[in-house]
């Protein structure tokens, strides 16, 4: 999913000049992957509880084979939106479903371990993206670049298809009528409206930064191949820091205030790559402290929800992920229009730095609760 994710922004300036499109297209482009959340986050969850998560993966992985392949094909802006939406419905599907799944197999501070692993797909998604899809266009086109996305899904449906066998007693019976919103309580619709918010601002920070940077960094001067190479060196650190946040968050005393001080010091990074120096040190230290919240921001929902309300509950979660991870990159691209590069990854920081007073909040809210 990250790697597909990445294969429009890791090839944006030859995407862009080929079909036409401005920033703000290209940041529409690369947000659409993940707008089909909005409407499928929640269906997606409860379907998978009807029919069983594995058919519902292996729906999600043809999907975005699919729409990876029409993506490879394309030759406008309009087909290319009609092919973007197709793999991003099923690499929602896929997402949620994933989630769901680990959070049935793992509780306690061993979710935060298990969790990070899962979460490290996206960013190693991200950075292969960045190190194969970039000389794959050089060599050839930007279409077999993206056409590799399409591959890479295949291969994953083989994979789940072959070898994946769902724990004994990890699909529940689904509800026998209604859509299921009814198993969550009122205590469960608050703290997930709140908890919610922290993981889908520190994603959309994320994706601006990695998806922004390349085209920063070649109008800097640099060449795609060299771009590329720099942002897999932060995708591939933040990768080293979730895994160690993982481990850090279990053996910690105080989980949430080591969230506080990695998003802040990643918010410093951010800031300072907006400076007139060597970008490299910055891309490290982002990398390495950036990773580490993400165990415990996606693990946020488990703490108070109950097991016969995890699809549900999962499902709106993503929704309000998924919303804001759609419209945000957009907005930066159009920001990166008007007053450049360096505005977009501003506004990556901040909405990386509101995560931090909203899980105070979530933790204020759910101590009540717990006290009530």
């Amino acid at each position: 999913m990250g790697f597909q994710f990445q294969s429009v922004a890791a090839v944006s300036p030859l995407i862009s000049a080929d079909l036409g499109l401005d920033k703000s297209q290209l940041g529409w482009l690369i947000g659409l992957y993940l707008l089909p959340g909005i409407a499928i986050a929640l269906p997606g969850g409860l379907l998978g509880a009807r029919f069983g998560d594995k058919r519902l993966v292996l729906v999600g992985l043809g999907l975005m084979s699919a729409g990876g392949l029409w993506l490879s094909l394309a030759d406008s802006f309009y087909e290319a939106t009609a092919a973007r939406i197709t793999s991003g419905v099923g690499a929602v599907t896929l997402n949620v479903l994933v989630t769901k799944m680990v959070a049935d197999m793992f509780e306690g501070r061993e979710r935060f371990l298990a969790m990070s692993i899962l979460i490290n797909s996206w960013p190693i998604g991200i950075g292969l993206a960045l190190l194969v899809i970039g000389p794959l266009s050089e060599v050839s086109s930007w279409h077999l670049g993206v056409l590799s996305s399409a591959v890479m899904a295949a291969v994953g449906f083989l994979t789940v298809l072959t070898f994946y066998r769902a724990p004994m007693g990890s699909e529940p019976p689904a509800p026998a009528s209604g859509v299921g919103l009814g198993s969550l309580t009122g205590k469960e619709w608050q703290l997930l409206l709140i908890s919610s918010l922290p993981w889908m601002l520190y994603n959309a920070a994320f994706q601006i930064e990695i998806s922004f940077l390349p085209s920063i960094f070649v109008a800097s001067g640099y060449g795609i191949k060299d771009a590329g190479s720099l942002v897999a060196v932060n995708a591939v650190l933040f990768v080293v820091g979730v895994q160690a946040g993982g481990i850090l968050l279990k053996q910690a005393r105080r989980p949430d205030l080591v969230c506080y001080f990695a998003i802040v010091a990643w918010c410093i990074s951010l800031l300072l790559l907006t400076s007139n120096t060597d970008p490299l040190p910055w891309l490290i230290l982002g990398g390495l402290v950036g990773g580490i919240p993400a165990a415990a921001l996606v693990s946020l929902p488990t703490e108070f929800l109950a097991a016969a309300s995890r699809s549900a509950g999962m499902g709106i979660f993503y929704t309000v992920y998924y919303l804001g991870c759609a419209i945000l990159p957009g907005f930066a691209g159009r920001v990166y229009d008007l007053h450049g590069g360096r505005s977009a990854l501003w506004m990556a920081a901040g909405a990386a730095f509101v995560a931090v007073p909203i899980l105070w909040l979530f933790r204020r809210a759910l101590a009540t609760t717990e006290t009530s």
